[in-house]
C-alpha cells in the first residue's frame, strides 16, 4: 500500500525546508522567541521590585494648618502613621480659615508650612485641597506629594477629618483573627494553615487551575496555526500533479496511499521541525529570563516568576502522560492535515483547491470554539470532548498532563485519534486514485461520493 512512500516523502520535505522563505521564518521567529520572554521577565521583575522598593517621597513640609470643614477635630496625629519620607516629623494645627493659616503662617515667617483646607459636598464626600502659600520654600512638586499620602492612608484620613474619637480609632485599627479548617481539622483542631502539606495542596491546586488554562489555550494555539499555516500547503502540494498533467505517470509507480501520505508527512514534518525549533528556543527563553532575573533582581517577587519557579514542584511531567501527550498533539496534526490531503485529493485546479480548504478550515474552527466554550474548565470538561477526535486534539493533552482524566479514557481518546487520522489519510489515497478516473469533474463532494460508491 506504502509503495515508495520513501521517495515521495524525502522529495516533499527537501523541497519545503530547502526554501530560503522557510530558513529564514525559522530563524527570525526563532531569535524573537527566545529574546521575548527573557525582556518580558527582566520587565516584570524590575517592576515587581521598583513596587516593593517605592516609598513615599517627602512633601516638603515640617508643618501643615488644617482647616477641616468637615468635622470638629483637633488632634490629627494619626495622620502620621503613614509610611514615607519626613512624615510622621510634621506638626498638624488647627485653623479656622484659610486665610487665618496664611496669615500665621507670615507672620511667624514660615517657609516649610503649607494650608491643607478639607470640605465636605451635599453627598458628604470628602475633598482635600492643598494651599501653598507665596513665599513658601517648599517646592510646588513636593507639595503635591502629600496628595499621594493622602491616597494611601484613604481610610484613616476620612475617620481622621469626620471626627471620631481616637478610642473608636482604635476599634478600627484591630485586627479579625481568621482560619481556615476542614472537616478533620476541625475536629482535631488542626488548622490548614498550620498543616503545611495542606497549605501546599491548595496552593498547587491553584497553580494547576492556571496552568491547566494555559496549557489548553497554548495547544488550541499550536493546533489552529499551525494547520492553517500548513493544511493549504498540503491541499496545494496534492494538486500539483493533475495541474502539470503528472498523475497518471505517477500512480504507475506510487500507490495512492504512498502519495498521499508521502506529501502529507512531507510537509508535517519540515512544519513540525520548524515548529520545535521554536518551542525550544522559547523553553530555553523563558529558563534564561527566569535566571536572568534572579540575578538582577533577586528580590522581586513577580507572580510570573514564582509560578514558574513552583512548576517543577507540582509534578506534573510524568514520562508515560508526556509521551502520550506528544502522540496526541502530533496526530492530532495529523487529522487536520488529512482533511486537508483529501480536500487535495477531490481537487483538479489550484482553484478547487482554494475553495476545498474550508473543509478542514471550518470543522478546525467549529472543535476550537466547543473547547473555548466547554473545555478550558478542563475539570468540567465533558467526558466525549476527550474522545471526540476533533476535540480530543485540542484538549486531551492538557488531562493528560494534569491527570484529570482516567488513563483508560485517555489511551481510548488517543487510540480514536490515531486509527482515525490513519483511516482518512487511506481514504484521501483512494479517492486521489478514483478522481484519475474521471477526468474533467468539478471534484465537489457530492460528485466524489457519487464516483466513489458507484467505483
Amino acid at each position: 500500500m506504502f509503495k515508495n512512500f520513501g521517495k515521495v516523502f524525502q522529495f516533499t520535505f527537501h523541497n519545503q525546508v530547502s526554501q530560503k522563505g522557510f530558513k529564514a521564518l525559522t530563524i527570525g521567529i526563532g531569535i524573537f522567541l527566545f529574546v521575548l520572554p527573557i525582556v518580558i521577565l527582566l520587565i516584570l521583575s524590575m517592576n515587581a521590585k521598583n513596587e516593593s522598593e517605592k516609598k513615599l517621597e517627602s512633601c516638603g513640609a515640617d508643618k501643615i494648618y488644617v482647616v477641616n470643614e468637615a468635622g470638629n477635630v483637633s488632634d490629627y496625629s494619626l495622620l502620621k502613621n503613614v509610611d514615607g519620607d519626613g512624615y510622621a516629623d510634621i506638626t498638624y494645627v488647627p485653623a479656622a480659615t484659610v486665610d487665618e493659616a496664611l496669615d500665621t503662617i507670615k507672620s511667624a515667617g514660615e517657609k516649610r508650612s503649607f494650608v491643607l483646607l478639607v470640605t465636605k459636598d451635599e453627598n458628604e464626600e470628602i475633598s482635600a485641597s492643598i494651599i501653598l502659600p507665596d513665599d513658601s520654600s517648599i517646592e510646588k512638586s513636593k507639595a503635591k506629594n502629600y496628595n499621594d499620602a493622602i491616597k494611601k492612608m484613604n481610610m484613616m484620613f476620612i475617620v481622621v477629618c469626620r471626627g471620631i474619637s481616637i478610642q473608636d480609632m482604635t476599634e478600627f485599627s484591630k485586627t479579625i483573627k481568621t482560619d481556615a479548617f476542614d472537616v478533620a481539622g476541625w475536629k482535631s483542631g488542626t488548622s490548614l494553615y498550620t498543616d503545611k502539606g495542606k497549605a501546599e495542596e491548595q496552593n498547587n491546586e491553584k497553580i494547576k487551575e492556571a496552568f491547566s488554562l494555559i496549557i489548553t489555550m497554548l495547544v488550541c494555539m499550536i493546533m489552529y496555526f499551525v494547520v492553517l499555516a500548513y493544511g493549504a500547503s498540503i491541499t496545494k502540494n496534492i494538486v500539483m500533479e493533475k495541474t502539470s498533467k503528472l498523475m497518471d505517470t505517477l500512480l504507475i509507480s506510487v500507490r495512492p496511499e504512498a502519495l498521499i501520505f508521502g506529501k502529507l508527512l512531507g510537509v508535517l514534518t519540515a512544519g513540525l521541525m520548524q515548529f520545535f525549533i521554536w518551542i525550544g528556543l522559547l523553553v530555553g527563553g523563558v529558563v534564561a529570563g527566569v535566571v536572568l532575573s534572579d540575578v538582577f533582581f533577586p528580590n522581586a517577587d513577580a507572580s510570573v516568576i514564582v509560578f514558574l519557579k513552583n512548576m517543577g514542584s507540582l509534578n506534573l511531567f510524568q514520562p508515560v502522560p508526556v509521551i502520550l501527550a506528544v502522540v496526541v498533539l502530533i496526530f492530532g496534526i495529523l487529522l487536520y492535515a488529512s482533511l486537508a490531503a483529501f480536500a487535495g485529493a477531490i481537487s483538479n485546479t489550484m482553484e478547487q483547491a482554494a475553495s476545498n480548504q474550508s473543509i478542514f478550515i471550518l470543522i478546525l474552527i467549529a472543535s476550537y470554539f466547543i473547547v473555548m466554550i466547554k473545555g478550558l474548565d478542563i475539570n468540567a470538561a465533558a467526558t466525549w470532548m476527550f474522545l471526540c477526535p476533533f476535540t480530543a486534539a485540542l484538549i486531551l493533552p492538557t488531562g493528560l498532563l494534569l491527570g484529570t482524566i482516567s488513563m483508560s479514557t485517555a489511551l481510548i481518546g488517543v487510540a480514536l485519534l490515531v486509527v482515525l487520522a490513519l483511516a482518512l489519510v487511506i481514504f484521501a489515497g483512494h479517492v486521489y486514485k478514483a478522481m484519475a478516473l474521471y477526468k474533467g469533474t468539478d471534484g465537489g463532494l457530492r460528485k466524489v461520493f457519487k464516483i466513489i460508491s458507484t467505483k
